[in-house]
């Protein structure tokens, strides 16, 4: 059966979702919606859409939209998530959720009162070799993981010209470089160890106090002319590092930088547990590997004949051709309209995408670094859920 999809926003994220859509036999993109019709039809006809709007609420409203991808500014996630579920459709949102865990909590209890799939894009979940890590430690066989470390590398901010509109805390967020990919690695070491972040001690730092800001500088990756940029003060934080404590005792520390030279995407994580360590880089994506004291150490390589079944499956090619961010992508997208399908025939369906409650915990522990940063000490995380009940 042939699922229609409808895309709200026009900027990368937009633009790799399609992508990604593209690729699976049994969806059909029908619609796209932008912040204006103008962006709207112009996207539509380079990636091949009949149905162009110029808001979200008319392609939440199109009958023929059955699933929708919310790809907007941070500060609009929450009313196009809303207003899909209000709608009956099936929802996968960009994150973060929400700009805070008020709004989150409020959408993780809209989300399980409602018959609807509901997702969020922590696509770094959806490697094989991340699955493969994730089998590994599930396994017992390493015994309890004691540590986990690692980092979240950029540069795409490191120059006072830089811009995005994620530079904006009232577009984005009262943080950034921790909420926008510090989240990733949270959600990604929490998944893999299946232990959540209880308690933070944070040191987050802006190299920039202001920057330039281009007259047209909406689009990510955007650089300003300093002789002609209005010049913005800049208030979220260019990178921090964040001591952490897990909820059965494991311990943890993660470097975030957008001001690192030469980092384009280097999320990097190494899980420590009794008998081996488990390291996986992303911008090495195809290999894992396996630290032991007692024997030598080794590289595994993503083929699938030597990975768990799990891991396997995210799998598309034989070993040596190489799969990437794409890929995971993609495979998230597999695994989300697997659940679709699953609600409609009334099969039991695993997912292992990330829900409206994991996005709501991994942004309570952003707001919790914040907090600590600014009190100087540890800060014990609660899921913020009672409060809004």
């Amino acid at each position: 059966m042939t699922t229609k999809v409808g895309v709200v926003g026009t900027g990368f994220a937009a633009t790799s979702h399609i992508e990604a859509l593209h690729r699976l036999p049994q969806v059909q993109l029908v619609a796209l919606a932008g912040s204006s019709h103008a962006k709207a039809d112009a996207a539509a006809a380079e990636h091949g859409i009949d149905r162009a709007f110029g808001s979200y609420r008319e392609l939440v409203d199109d009958d023929a939209v059955e699933v929708v991808h919310n790809c907007t500014p941070n500060f609009l996630h929450a009313r196009v998530n809303a207003a899909a579920m209000d709608a009956g459709k099936h929802i996968l949102s960009e994150k973060p959720l929400a700009m805070n865990s008020v709004e989150t909590a409020s959408l993780v209890q809209q989300a399980e009162a409602s018959e609807v799939v509901s997702g969020v894009c922590f696509n770094y979940r959806h490697y094989p070799m991340v699955r493969q890590a994730k089998a590994m430690i599930d396994s017992g066989d390493y015994g309890p993981v004691n540590l986990a470390h690692g980092s979240y590398l950029q540069d795409w901010l490191l120059f006072a010209n830089d811009w995005n509109w994620r530079l904006e805390s009232d577009k984005a967020g009262s943080s950034r470089a921790i909420a926008d990919i510090g989240s990733h690695w949270l959600d990604l070491v929490q998944y893999i160890t299946g232990q959540l972040v209880s308690e933070v001690c944070a040191d987050i730092s802006t190299v920039h106090k202001s920057r330039f800001k281009p007259a047209q500088g909406s689009q990510t990756f955007a650089s300003a002319d300093s002789t002609a940029a209005e010049v913005v003060a800049v208030d979220t934080e260019d990178f921090g590092n964040v001591l952490l404590r897990f909820d059965n005792g494991a311990r943890g520390a993660m470097s975030i930088s957008q001001v690192s030279p030469g980092r384009k995407n280097r999320l990097w994580f190494e899980i420590d547990a009794a008998s081996a360590s488990v390291v996986w880089d992303q911008e090495e994506p195809n290999h894992l590997w396996l630290g032991r004291r007692d024997e030598a150490n080794c590289q595994l390589v993503r083929d699938p004949g030597l990975l768990a079944p799990e891991a396997a499956r995210l799998a598309h090619f034989p070993a040596g051709h190489q799969e990437g961010w794409p890929d995971g992508l993609k495979n998230m997208f597999i695994d989300f309209y697997g659940a679709i399908d699953a609600l409609r025939s009334g099969d039991e369906y695993s997912a292992s995408f990330a829900t409206f409650a994991d996005a709501h915990q991994v942004l309570r522990t952003v707001e919790g670094i914040v907090e600590s940063h600014r009190s100087r000490g540890w800060v014990k995380l609660t899921d913020g859920l009672e409060a809004e009940a």
